[in-house]
């Protein structure tokens, strides 16, 4: 996970997963859509009413899964043989070769005012047992990492360029005999690869808050405790049906980032677990949340706080399916390694600008003493939730498929939460007893229109089912605006 995330903060650290549609429920990531598709443990942080629903499989009652992973990876300016290059030198974790200047200036001028994009949803464990006189209750334990950032102009150029960026109208070089000597910063004058600079500093400082104008870059990691309920309340002889649901989570925090700077106004702070490690200066020494030790191999949270989750479905002569949600409502306190960023003037760094996207060997030198920004600590914040509305409708079609579509939309603007509205329309195809294809069209959220498609195995009588899924289809065939992805569940169990 230390490399997920790295490689999720990839924007931040050029200049630093509960938003997708499917969560980590495997099953629906290949059409698109899960509002009215998820049932029993998987319905757990999209829709509890669904909870309700007896199990296709009528014999069974009770379902079990381990395991379940879904990742996506999304980039409008990187290549997709870029995108997986990168990708595959951070995950062994092996430094890729260093981005030499002209392809520092390159990235500078691609990364403005486009979007990148990560989402990350690990299922550990979930179960559920329905009965129809209980209902179905369902209990889950998720981690949720998501990601997305959009660089400014300036703030892309200084943070892929560091101390030669054009921001800066001065260097400090050091001569041979280790004297330092003030010169402009003139790249037609002067070749950059031969010099032994210091730093960069302008006579002409601006605020953070002017540098960073137009960026947006927020990302959450925490863990999910969801126990959730579901039962009918209405029932028409078999011909209608109304069910309610309600979850309550309890959430740890793990990471914390939000900076956003517009014409509203300037905001900028974080939270982080110790076990990434990262130095943060002179600014840990007076802070009241500092946390520089990590216990043990799993990471210490940082934040902690509770949610709730409300779903109401509809089924019509048992084919039709109508359902809605609202989740992730409610806050977190973070309480840990808590930092915001100080809206000042900047004269001068010695940072020299992102080598790699290796994150992980680059990320503590933007937030030290030498770093970009200038940080203060804080004792904690509270932080909202990022509340979503659902909205879907699918139709069985009996033993030979179920079709139907997604609608998502963002109720905050909190951390984690999608940049816009999302769409999804898919179904899945049973040409076998055993065998299960899926396919759909997604499109809006923090990623271009997709192609999601999905094959799972199950035994007929659904003791047993596993599969594997890609959010994009496109990105087999298209060069550009590629997306990785990647959901799969090899554990899931029904008995």
């Amino acid at each position: 996970m230390k490399k997920i995330f790295f490689l999720g903060a990839l924007a931040f650290s050029v200049c630093n997963l509960s938003a997708q549609i499917e969560s980590s429920s495997f099953t629906s990531t290949g059409h698109a859509g899960a509002t009215s598709f998820a049932t029993d443990y998987q319905a757990v942080g999209i829709n509890p009413a669904n909870l309700g629903w007896t199990m296709k499989f009528e014999d069974k009652k009770m379902a079990l899964g381990l395991n379940e992973f879904t990742f996506s990876i999304h980039s409008q300016a990187l290549e997709k043989q870029e995108l997986r290059d990168e990708f595959n030198s951070i995950w062994r974790n092996k430094s890729a070769d260093s981005l030499t200047r002209d392809e520092k200036i390159q990235y500078a001028k691609d990364f403005t005012d486009l979007g990148f994009a990560m989402n990350a949803n690990f299922g550990s464990f979930g179960f559920a047992l329905t009965t129809d006189k209980l209902g179905g209750i369902g209990f889950r334990i998720n981690d949720h990492f998501s990601y997305y950032s959009k660089l400014g102009e300036t703030a892309s150029d200084l943070l892929f360029l560091g101390k030669t960026s054009s921001y800066f109208d001065s260097l400090t070089i050091v001569n041979y005999n280790g004297d330092t000597t003030q010169i402009a910063n003139d790249p037609s004058a002067y070749d950059y690869d031969t010099l032994n600079i210091l730093s960069g500093f302008t006579s002409a400082p601006d605020l953070i808050s002017q540098i960073t104008r137009g960026t947006d870059i927020n990302s959450v990691w925490y863990r999910e405790y969801n126990l959730s309920y579901g039962r009918k309340i209405v029932d028409v002889e078999d011909k209608f049906a109304i069910y309610a649901g309600a979850g309550v989570k309890y959430l740890q925090g793990m990471f914390l980032m939000n900076i956003v700077s517009d014409d509203d106004g300037f905001t900028a702070y974080s939270a982080t677990t110790p076990f990434f490690d990262i130095d943060y200066g002179s600014a840990a020494m007076g802070n009241p949340s500092a946390m520089s030790t990590q216990s043990g191999s799993i990471p210490n949270a940082v934040g902690s706080g509770f949610g709730f989750d409300l779903g109401f479905n509809a089924v019509i002569g048992k084919k039709l399916k109508i359902a809605t949600s609202i989740i992730d409502m409610g806050s977190m306190t973070w309480d840990g390694n808590v930092y915001t960023v100080k809206d000042t003037l900047l004269f001068d760094t010695e940072s020299n600008g992102l080598e790699s996207f290796n994150i992980a060997q680059s990320f503590s030198s933007w937030v030290g003493d030498d770093g970009i920004f200038s940080y203060q600590g804080e004792e904690k914040i509270e932080v909202k939730l990022p509340t979503k509305f659902r909205f879907g409708a699918s139709l069985d079609l009996g033993e030979i498929a179920e079709i139907g579509f997604d609608y998502m939309q963002p109720l905050n603007d909190a951390p984690g939460n999608m940049e816009k509205p999302m769409f999804g329309l898919g179904g899945d195809v049973k040409p076998l007893p055993f065998l299960k294809i899926s396919a759909g069209v997604l499109t809006g959220g923090n990623y271009d229109t997709q192609i999601p498609v999905g094959i799972g195995i199950f035994a007929p009588s659904g003791t047993y089912e596993f599969g594997i899924a890609s959010r994009d289809a496109i990105t087999f065939f298209a060069k550009n605006g590629p997306t990785l992805s990647l959901s799969m569940g090899f554990m899931r169990f029904r008995f």
